[in-house]
């Protein structure tokens, strides 16, 4: 049986057949990442979930090399004894890299900020994504990327970024406390004073999460772009980044949703009207591939590093 349409047994046997096929889709030499979204026709987004393969360039398929062709299509055994069949959609995407070089210029969020409110330049080279609560130490921490902060308990972590002409000890904000096996890490503030529970364009965050789902809107707010809106195009992205099989891949608008710089910033529902005025938090950004971007899902980074949102009592400026 073939399940077509928006329907979330179809998204579902998408999502099972893009696991399944994972480690041979990505043996493919040509493949540099795949995920679920839906099927585009002449560049199109159509209304049918498919298995989602990039590679650096789509060729005809009589110029593809016989052993190097991917299937068009996935079939497999569900637990109940049912052949189902997912659709493969081989699409032409730059493959995704860490944008933690800041590029020159910006939009004026590589200076100094006290208090630091999340989106501003911080680390070695990269972005704040904002303030969380650790449940390991019970406390307010910094949320970036692990290769924004650095890998090292302890290291200090200043704002602006080191890049960004950041100077030790004055500029210092926190230290290291702990990383994640996904790319990500928190900082112990060196004082509340500098804790600013809120992100640059979307006011007080975070102070909660949500499960991105296609098709929903988004923004972040980094170093060097600031405030950009975009769209989940991919669910269970994977590109092999630090270990992660089930990474979101955002749709940019018109311009670039990220640059390098970004690193670290947070996906965050773009519809404050969905959370009765507020905006949670669906992923943290690790990279950009043309004008779209990559990030690990939120409550997949929380569960890496013992984290959960801000409470209520916490200030926001």
């Amino acid at each position: 049986m073939t399940e077509h349409g928006l329907t979330e047994d179809a998204l579902q046997v998408a999502r099972v057949a893009k696991e399944r096929f994972a480690d041979e889709l990505l043996a493919n030499p040509d493949v540099h990442g795949i995920g679920v979204g839906r099927r585009r026709r002449a560049g199109r987004k159509v209304d049918e979930y498919a298995v989602v393969v990039h590679v650096e360039r789509k060729l005809p398929l009589d110029r593809v090399p016989e052993g190097r062709r991917l299937p068009q299509e996935l079939r497999l055994v569900v637990p109940d004894g049912q052949e189902v069949v997912a659709r493969v959609d081989v699409q032409e995407r730059a493959q995704p890299v860490p944008e933690n070089v800041a590029a020159h210029g910006g939009v004026g969020l590589g200076g100094r900020e006290r208090p630091v409110p999340g989106g501003m330049s911080a680390g070695t080279s990269g972005t704040l994504g904002g303030w969380v609560w650790d449940t390991v130490t019970n406390q307010v921490v910094a949320l970036s990327n692990r290769h924004v902060f650095g890998s090292v308990v302890g290291k200090a972590v200043s704002q602006p970024s080191r890049d960004d002409g950041g100077q030790l000890p004055a500029d210092q904000i926190g230290s290291v406390l702990r990383i994640g096996f996904l790319d990500a890490a928190v900082a112990a503030p060196v004082d509340p004073a500098v804790v600013s529970a809120s992100v640059i364009g979307a006011g007080p965050a975070v102070f909660g999460t949500a499960d991105a789902t296609i098709g929903m809107r988004v923004q972040k707010t980094g170093r060097t772009t600031g405030r950009t809106f975009g769209v989940v195009d991919l669910i269970d992205y994977d590109s092999q980044h630090s270990g992660s099989h089930a990474d979101l891949w955002i749709d940019g608008d018109d311009g670039d949703f990220s640059d390098s710089g970004d690193s670290g910033a947070l996906y965050l529902e773009a519809d404050p009207a969905a959370n009765g005025g507020g905006h949670r938090a669906v992923g943290l950004h690790w990279g950009g591939a043309g004008n779209d971007g990559v990030g690990h899902h939120i409550r997949a980074v929380f569960d890496d590093l013992g984290l959960k949102v801000l409470a209520a009592a916490v200030p926001s400026p």
